[in-house]
């Protein structure tokens, strides 16, 4: 059994919202994994992402919208279950994010929040990370909101704001796959290869271009594995 199984499996999400769904990604672990929704609506604040959402969603019952995630045009307790999604480093204000999200959220309804961290216990993982945050500076560079990835202590301490409680905590922590597995090094170097391209949009990008190459060697020196993620569900009072 994995941890979306063991939390979501017993779980009747009702109505719920998915935050900042960038693909949708979420949303099929989320339909995978519940017991049982009504309907699912992710909402994202680029047209771009709620697009490509649309054409791969083949659920009648899942629906995408684009909307502002720190100004959630949904009135107050209207879900049953809120979630978000490896989306806290992406946002510009993650605590009035989180605050929307409670606001629309049930008391009693279940609020999941799963978000990778930078802790990581294997070189492999480390060059995950090091590429996530080398990729975040190029995002940034060119105006994109794309910050680094936060420590395990910061997502907690987020969590802890939120005064949810029966907080179940769970860590998928990404060290039992082969970090030099050919697939996984195609994907992340295809990745890596993306952001030299952004990166010689940069002026002056010489730094940004080397420390991409240098992690790019060290990819396929060392591989890498995914970054641990902490998967969390509590309630609201």
């Amino acid at each position: 059994m994995n941890i979306f199984e063991e939390l979501f499996s017993d779980l009747a999400g009702g109505r719920v919202l998915d935050a900042a769904t960038g693909e949708g990604g979420f949303t099929r672990v989320l339909h995978k994994y519940l017991n049982s929704y009504t309907e699912i609506i992710g909402i994202d604040n680029s047209r771009r992402m709620i697009n490509t959402a649309q054409t791969k969603n083949k659920n009648h019952k899942v629906y995408f919208v684009q909307m502002n995630a720190g100004q959630i045009d949904f009135e107050e307790v209207s879900f049953d279950t809120v979630s978000i999604a490896v989306s806290l480093h992406h946002l510009e204000n993650v605590r009035q994010v989180l605050g929307e999200m409670k606001r629309v959220l049930k008391p009693g309804g279940k609020f999941i929040i799963c978000e990778m961290h930078r802790d990581g216990m294997t070189e492999a993982q480390f060059n995950a990370i090091r590429i996530h945050h080398w990729a975040a500076e190029v995002d940034a560079a060119l105006g994109t909101l794309h910050d680094r990835t936060f420590a395990q202590a910061e997502i907690l301490d987020y969590v802890d704001e939120l005064e949810l409680y029966d907080v179940i905590t769970r860590e998928i922590q990404g060290i039992n796959t082969d970090p030099l597995d050919d697939k996984t090094i195609t994907s992340v170097g295809g990745y890596v290869e993306k952001y030299l391209q952004r990166a010689g949009q940069i002026s002056s990008g010489e730094m940004f271009i080397q420390r991409g190459e240098e992690l790019r060697r060290s990819l396929h020196e060392k591989g890498v594995q995914r970054e641990p993620v902490l998967v969390m569900i509590g309630q609201k009072p």
